[in-house]
């Protein structure tokens, strides 16, 4: 009769444990698995590095790159190099048992040398607000913190729907939002940075285009004429631009200074804070359409 109860008891504890086994799927289609949640991660990309602070998990970060500056206490972490060039030396001396990666940020040199070691890889590929979430959603599966991830979705998600309201019957302009001048490059249909324009309540002049990150030329951006230029490089003024572009001075963003500047962090990041980019740049409609 003993032996028929240890039997069971095994039975059972065996079943829990394949029960509780984490499974999931990350961006490239690829089955993860744990056994238990992970402890120690390194972050191969800012974005990365983020949503997990923003999940709670700083703790459980132990490695991060020299770009991950937000918040602040991530910066207190061990630096691991940059993205696209990590050290693996030091990658393994801080024994991660889960390396977070990104397919548009990070290399495939980088994917195949971590895997090659031995480590196990998650992949993300945000290309969209719901992308984001769904990264949101999967760290905190991954890391048995659901219920909070859950949580801090549905709040991100209320907050998109406060900023839909805000410019509802107004005049929507056309858009520019200048990732850099040299070359002139742009965000495209396909990106979480048009999306951000769209639910501002702009239209995005590269809106229609294929590529992620379009460039133009000087007279291209004359054509379209935008109604706003936004800059994501903090250093550039009015002046500079007519100082480069003596032509734009027809463009209708510059005849009535509605050159507007935001914090590149927020709007180049696949991360929570695209949602106070979609806040800042929704403030900047505003202002236009008064």
């Amino acid at each position: 009769m003993r032996n028929f109860f240890r039997l069971i008891f095994l039975i059972l504890y065996i079943g829990n444990q394949l029960f509780t086994q984490i499974k999931v799927y990350d961006d490239l289609g690829r089955k993860i698995e744990f056994e238990s949640p992970p402890q120690r991660i390194v972050s191969l990309a800012p974005s990365i590095t983020e949503i997990l602070f923003f999940l709670g998990l700083g703790d459980r970060v132990v490695g991060v790159t020299r770009y991950c500056n937000f918040p602040p206490e991530a910066q207190r972490k061990r630096v691991i190099g940059g993205v696209i060039d990590p050290n693996y030396e030091i990658i393994a001396s801080l024994k991660p048992d889960l390396i977070i990666m990104t397919v548009e940020g990070n290399t495939r040199e980088a994917f195949d040398k971590l895997s090659e070691l031995g480590f196990k890889i998650f992949v993300t590929n945000p290309r969209n607000f719901d992308g984001i979430l769904k990264t949101i959603l999967d760290f905190g599966k991954i890391c048995g913190v659901e219920a909070r991830a859950n949580y801090l979705v549905d709040s991100l998600k209320l907050e998109l729907e406060k900023i839909k309201d805000v410019n509802t019957g107004k005049k929507k302009p056309k858009i520019l939002v200048l990732i850099s001048l040299n070359p002139l490059m742009s965000a495209g249909k396909n990106t979480f940075i048009n999306e951000i324009i769209e639910r501002a309540g702009g239209v995005n002049v590269a809106g229609k285009l294929k590529q992620n990150y379009p460039i133009f030329s000087r007279e291209e951006i004359l054509k379209v004429n935008p109604d706003m230029i936004i800059l994501t490089e903090s250093e550039i003024e009015k002046e500079e631009l007519l100082k480069q572009f003596p032509e734009w001075r027809y463009i209708n963003a510059i005849k009535e200074n509605r050159i507007f500047k935001i914090e590149p962090d927020i709007i180049l990041r696949p991360s929570p804070r695209v949602i106070l980019a979609t806040k800042v740049i929704a403030q900047m409609i505003n202002k236009f359409s008064k």
